[in-house]
């Protein structure tokens, strides 16, 4: 056999090297994977890693862009093409990205708007809601409410009303980050539906309020209602009884053209979103932010402990 030298040696490397390329691109091409993203905080990581890890074990490949960034960039991103499919919680949709500006505190019918607006608006499908709701929440260190017998918001007003004694430190403080102390839906709407006002608050980081209220620096503090934190420091939710707060029920959004090339997603997601409530959301929350797994790990972890992989 003749020895290729020279430009002709060279020629057919090159020939070879490209069709590799070109096959691999083709290989990966044919695959078409489902770009899965998520926003950068804890629950968000890990409905991300849930839902990659449901997709591979049903031979969905998937591409994972989770901790893409905030609720914006994360939405552009999929109205753009760039993400597939990511979770979303009903009220986000509803004020943030489709612009209503009255809250809805019925699941059904916030989950049925959103559905239909982002379908035609953006064709965007939402797959059933979880019974998760990462809603607002007032929260109390647990020994004071089993003390002061206060479950309920309802209960909390009367105490504060009939001038009942405060815990740690002494005065109805409460802990709240900035946008929920001037937003309609947050703390002045909470004291005018509820009649009743604290003796002071206190504007701090959204993940500092959990800590403030566990020390003792103050009395009642807000929070959402799936962190891990709240278990984790002892804390408990106050029953918003009178369904002030709007409703957060998070659901699996995909774009409707993924969905056509995988029909099999909805049907292969939902036994995951019917474990997820409150509970189970803030069991794996607590995984990651108190115990130091990563959210792949919790995820993992839950799904063999399901029997869902």
């Amino acid at each position: 056999m003749r020895k290729l030298t020279g430009k002709t040696g060279y020629l057919l490397v090159i020939i070879v090297l490209f069709a590799l390329v070109l096959g691999w691109t083709w290989e990966a091409l044919a695959e078409d994977p489902v770009v899965v993203g998520s926003k950068e905080f804890t629950e968000q990581l890990i409905l991300g890693q849930l839902t990659i890890q449901m997709l591979e074990a049903n031979d969905i490949p998937t591409v994972d862009e989770t901790n893409l960034g905030g609720t914006i960039i994360l939405r552009e991103a999929q109205e753009e093409g760039e993400v597939d499919l990511a979770w979303e919680y009903t009220g986000t949709a509803l004020i943030t990205h489709l612009g209503f500006e009255d809250p809805i505190t019925d699941p059904e019918e916030a989950y049925q708007i959103v559905r239909d607006e982002d379908l035609e608006r953006y064709n965007l499908v939402w797959l059933n809601y979880a019974p998760l709701n990462n809603t607002y929440t007032i929260m109390m260190r647990r020994e004071d409410s089993e003390e002061l017998g206060i479950e309920t918001l309802s209960d909390l007003a009367a105490a504060i009303n009939e001038g009942v004694e405060a815990p740690e430190p002494g005065q109805w403080i409460f802990a709240t980050n900035h946008e929920y102390s001037v937003r309609e839906d947050g703390y002045p709407g909470l004291t005018e539906h509820y009649d009743f006002f604290f003796e002071g608050t206190q504007i701090m980081d959204t993940g500092i309020t959990y800590g403030a209220l566990r020390d003792g620096d103050v009395a009642l503090g807000m929070g959402f209602a799936t962190d891990g934190r709240i278990d984790g420091f002892d804390l408990v939710t106050l029953e918003d009884d009178q369904n002030y707060h709007p409703v957060y029920n998070g659901a699996p959004v995909i774009r409707a053209e993924t969905l056509e090339r995988y029909p099999e997603i909805e049907e292969i997601l939902q036994p995951l979103i019917e474990r997820l409530d409150d509970e189970t959301m803030q069991r794996l929350n607590a995984l990651v932010d108190i115990e130091g797994y990563e959210p792949d790990e919790a995820a993992a972890e839950f799904l063999e402990e399901e029997g869902l992989i």
